[in-house]
């Protein structure tokens, strides 16, 4: 440690600290110090400058901590600061499952911050994190543990002001309508203002989504567009000449294709304008200097019941297409979780290194040849595939929840949102006059702000039951709040069938990663069409297949249309490829009579 600052006290400073930085070793990574030492010496250096940093007199900065390899500091550090603070964090850890790999990653991460900030830890705030994480990315390293030891900082009694998770803190929330808005830069401030407004008066009956596009097609597809092509532009009564190149603009992409939701611009607008009219008649002080002319005509927005039909015409189709191959796709997710629970439990029964059989193959449980990053991980190399590796518990953990998501939207219709809102509050019992009792699913109001209980059946009731029985602690199913990406909000704390556990961290399965799974699935089972081509599915789709499957197989529509949650029979009936029965059924028998009619011959 002499040596160091010998070294250091040749830059001029008022601090250890301020001297290193003027050494210019800071950026240097393992060739930090003096020109022209040997391995010996740099070695003798090294260990006084970990001194040093425990000392807390030098603060390294993150790209230099993660790229000089020095070995121990760390522990060193905890040992001789916060010591007591450093061993609840450990022991929230291990409690938390997190007392391998990860754990101590989480450890090393905590300790580099407080390292490089200066502060205890009980002191670190959100932007300490959101540092690291910049840091570690420009480095080209990962920062998987970030969220982990966010989550046991926070239950030590750091963060006191901030969320529970490092998610929640990252959280954008939802804009404000002059927030919405202003993303566009409007020029004029007086269209901007009553955009604004507008907008406000439309949040009252709108979900934040549709507020959300409700902004973008007037502010940023409508009035943008318009100051950019026409600079000074500041009325809302347009010409004639520029609402048909608006129009015409509004119809394409910046590419140059059609754009597929034009009639949905075309109609938003058309709103706008009249609800300023109307609205003037109503509140003349307010709104009527804004009331014009509106450019879109209905001969404009005609063709939208011509797209409307065109559009549900392609979506039965597709139901169609997919409703002969959902078989082979559930047979796929039963055979993968099946084959999947033979490799795990056999993979923990061998050593590392050894040979073993499951499902009727041959595999080695293997690890990483390169590094030593997660040690506890069960790594399987099938011997048919020796280039092939996986981690046996993330696959069977794929392969549960692929089946489960599948099961439950196939037996239920929900909707993905109703889906990763089922709760273990969900199932619930009616007793039927005679007695019986019929079980039921409770699924919360999403889209339609309408609550609705479903019967179900036993082969549902068997599939939940499997899930709670996963996911379940000794005593109950552990709470957790998930986050609406849609309405841009965290839900209060519940117990959530799909969740799963995540660099050791427990939470709700996102709407992107069930659509991953589905994918996965469809493409590992080779499921195509006639014609060769790829078929995917998406949550949606399981919806419109539920649906036809249950009309089409006797159940009235109304019916279907409860269990659905749909408001008006008219969606209901979109949703439904209903096979022509009669017509069907009659022609078949003109082909019969005319068959009979010809010479046996033919």
């Amino acid at each position: 440690m002499a040596r160091v600052l010998d070294w250091l006290s040749q830059f001029p400073g008022d601090s250890w600290q301020d001297r290193w930085l003027l050494s210019g070793s800071d950026t240097s990574g393992k060739q930090w110090g003096p020109p022209g030492l040997t391995q010996s010496q740099r070695c003798r250096l090294t260990a006084g400058l970990s001194t040093l940093i425990v000392l807390r007199a030098v603060r390294p900065s993150y790209a230099w901590l993660c790229g000089s390899g020095l070995l121990g500091v760390y522990d060193a550090y905890r040992r001789h600061n916060q010591a007591e603070v450093f061993a609840r964090l450990r022991q929230h850890a291990e409690r938390r499952g997190g007392c391998d790999e990860h754990g101590a990653e989480a450890l090393n991460l905590l300790t580099r911050m407080t390292i490089v900030t200066g502060k205890d830890l009980l002191d670190l705030e959100v932007e300490d994190f959101e540092q690291y994480a910049a840091a570690r990315r420009a480095s080209g390293r990962t920062v998987a543990s970030l969220p982990f030891a966010y989550e046991i900082l926070h239950a030590v009694g750091g963060l006191k002001d901030a969320p529970p998770t490092l998610r929640q803190a990252r959280a954008p929330g939802q804009l404000t309508p002059a927030e919405l808005v202003d993303r566009y830069q409007i020029a004029h401030r007086d269209i901007r203002d009553v955009l604004v407004h507008y907008i406000a008066e439309r949040a009252a009956v709108l979900d934040y989504g549709s507020l959300v596009n409700q902004a973008h097609m007037l502010a940023g597809l409508f009035w943008a567009d318009l100051e950019r092509h026409h600079p000074g532009i500041s009325s809302l009564h347009l010409s004639d000449g520029v609402a048909q190149e608006w129009k015409q603009r509004a119809r394409l992409l910046s590419d140059g294709r059609p754009r597929r939701n034009s009639h949905n611009v075309l109609l938003a607008v058309r709103s706008f304008y009249l609800d300023l009219l109307q609205w003037s008649l109503e509140d003349p002080a307010r709104w009527s200097r804004w009331a014009a002319p509106c450019p879109i005509s209905e001969a404009d927005v005609r063709g939208y019941l011509k797209e409307t039909r065109h559009r549900q015409a392609r979506m039965q189709q597709r139901t169609r297409t997919l409703v002969p191959v959902v078989p082979r796709l559930v047979a796929a997710a039963e055979d993968r979780l099946r084959q999947a629970e033979l490799v795990l439990a056999a993979a923990r029964q061998t050593e590392p290194g050894q040979e073993f059989t499951a499902g009727g193959h041959r595999y080695r449980r293997t690890g990483r040849a390169t590094s030593h990053w997660r040690p506890t991980a069960v790594f399987v190399t099938p011997l048919t595939e020796p280039e092939t590796r996986f981690d046996a518990e993330c696959e069977e953990s794929n392969a549960f929840w692929t089946w489960a998501v599948i099961e439950v939207l196939r037996r239920t219709g929900a909707r993905i949102e109703e889906l990763l809102e089922l709760t273990h509050l969900s199932l619930r019992q009616y007793q039927a006059p005679t007695g019986e009792l019929v079980p039921l699913l409770q699924i919360s109001p999403s889209k339609t702000d309408q609550e609705r209980v479903i019967p179900a059946d036993p082969d549902l009731v068997a599939v939940l039951a499997r899930i709670i029985r996963r996911i379940k602690d000794p005593e109950k199913v552990p709470l957790l709040s998930r986050y609406d990406g849609y309405e841009r909000t965290f839900g209060p704390p519940l117990p959530h069938l799909f969740q799963g556990v995540s660099q050791r961290r427990l939470q709700v399965i996102s709407p992107n990663r069930v659509r991953e799974l589905l994918a996965e699935l469809a493409e590992r089972a080779d499921i195509v069409d006639v014609d060769g081509a790829r078929l995917r599915f998406t949550p949606h789709d399981f919806r419109r297949i539920f649906s036809t499957e249950t009309v089409n197989g006797g159940l009235p529509i109304h019916i279907a249309a409860k269990v659905l949650g749909h408001l008006d029979l008219n969606t209901t009936q979109g949703y439904v490829a209903v096979y022509p029965e009669e017509v069907i059924r009659h022609y078949r028998h003109f082909v019969a009579q005319r068959r009979a009619a010809r010479p046996g011959e033919e």
